[in-house]
């Protein structure tokens, strides 16, 4: 191989290489950055997580992608709502509405529309001699506050700090760690529910009954993300706030940004679906009155069924009766006519020699004597019922072998073609 192609290959490859490597670093998919605490989401704040593992051990854990005031009805479910937002207060009554025939709700995160519980800023320590002012420390504590909830919602991989929190209402007694930095707390009063985890600061998760079911709310919900599900003692935490015989569980979804449309049936107003029933049945019975039938079309027996000999023995024997024999000769004469006429395009005047001429160029010698004898007019000769009964069958028997003929259905009846 020439230097020169040795060169023009190399060039190609090196060319080859650099374009493969473009494509990979301009053309590298980007993962698309979903919503925090999606049900199914894999990222560190989505709740996968904890999907995959209630759904091993429910039957039923699905999403949940309508509003509120149209849950499904019955009891024994479990919606779980982390931070949802826009939820309005036709929403929330329709929610406690919901609780009330015997289901539950799980509900995560700051939210300070919620109608079960009142939230506080929390317990701050007063400073001692020498530290920072009051108001500086308040500043400094919002300021904080502010930065850890701007992470929370931003999703950093960030994790943050544990702080040792009580949980013997929940688990028992135990030393029992989780993050807890959100800075809103639950007002727990008396006879409005028990607090279930708490802090130094506050009540971090609390329940209460509503009707026959309950409503939990936990301000952190950083306990059941993919990303910190693990830590400290997020997980035993989660199952205890879980926990319970459901008949089936519900990610909402709807309030995260992804919504299914109703059917047609759930969108239109029940008169309207009710007064388009009743016009069908109307307009079903008025066909049904009209005559129209609904179903396959039956064609009646004797429309295709070939008559049977029956039907010959009987006409024979009506022919016989009133001794009209000879006009049924007649018939078969004209018969033989009308098909020589079709197939040979003899006139119907022709005569029974002029017909035998024709047949001896087609059949044989015998057939062309028989043709002849059956158009000629001869009455019937014998005498005595019975043999007129055998010559009118005998020479019936003659026009329809020669009728077999002329339609080229039969061999001829004596003799041979020639």
């Amino acid at each position: 191989m020439r230097m020169g192609s040795k060169r023009s290959v190399w060039l190609l490859a090196l060319f080859a290489a650099l374009f493969l490597l473009l494509g990979l670093l301009l053309g590298r998919p980007q993962l698309r950055d979903e919503p925090p605490n999606l049900s199914f989401s894999s990222d560190t704040d989505g709740l996968k997580a904890w999907r995959e593992l209630l759904q091993e051990r429910h039957p039923l854990v699905g999403e949940w992608r309508q509003r509120w005031d149209e849950l499904p009805a019955g009891s024994g479910r479990l919606l779980i709502a982390a931070e949802p937002a826009g939820v309005s207060g036709v929403e929330w009554q329709a929610l406690h509405e919901w609780l009330k025939t015997g289901n539950s709700v799980l509900l995560l995160g700051d939210l300070p529309d919620q109608p079960f519980w009142e939230l506080t800023e929390g317990w701050s320590p007063a400073p001692d001699e020498g530290e920072p002012s009051e108001a500086t420390g308040s500043d400094e504590q919002a300021e904080s506050d502010e930065k850890a909830s701007g992470d929370q919602k931003a999703g950093t991989d960030e994790e943050a700090p544990l702080s040792a929190v009580d949980a013997s209402a929940l688990l028992g007694p135990g030393a029992y760690e989780a993050q807890a930095e959100a800075s809103p707390r639950i007002a727990v009063l008396d006879g409005e529910g028990e607090a279930l985890v708490t802090d130094e600061r506050g009540t971090l998760a609390a329940r209460q009954s509503v009707g026959s079911g309950s409503a939990t709310l936990a301000v952190e919900p950083r306990w059941m993300q993919n990303g910190t599900a693990l830590s400290g003692s997020h997980a035993e935490l989660m199952a205890a706030l879980l926990a319970g015989s459901w008949t089936e569980i519900l990610f909402d979804e709807q309030h995260h940004g992804y919504t299914s449309a109703p059917g047609a049936f759930a969108v239109l107003p029940r008169p309207l679906l009710l007064a388009s029933a009743l016009l069908l049945l109307a307009l079903l019975l008025a066909l049904w009155s009209a005559g129209k039938r609904f179903g396959p079309t039956r064609v009646p027996r004797e429309w295709t069924v070939r008559r049977g000999d029956e039907t010959v023995r009987a006409l024979a024997a009506w022919y016989e009766r009133f001794g009209l024999m000879d006009e049924a000769l007649e018939r078969q004469r004209r018969r033989l006519r009308q098909q020589l006429a079709q197939r040979w395009g003899l006139p119907a005047a022709a005569s029974p020699e002029q017909a035998a001429a024709a047949a001896r160029s087609r059949w044989s010698e015998e057939d062309a004597l028989r043709l002849r004898r059956a158009l000629e007019e001869r009455p019937l000769q014998a005498a005595g019922r019975k043999a007129a009964r055998r010559e009118f069958t005998a020479r019936s028997k003659e026009a329809s072998e020669l009728a077999a003929l002329l339609r080229g259905g039969a061999e001829p009846g004596r003799g041979h073609r020639r």
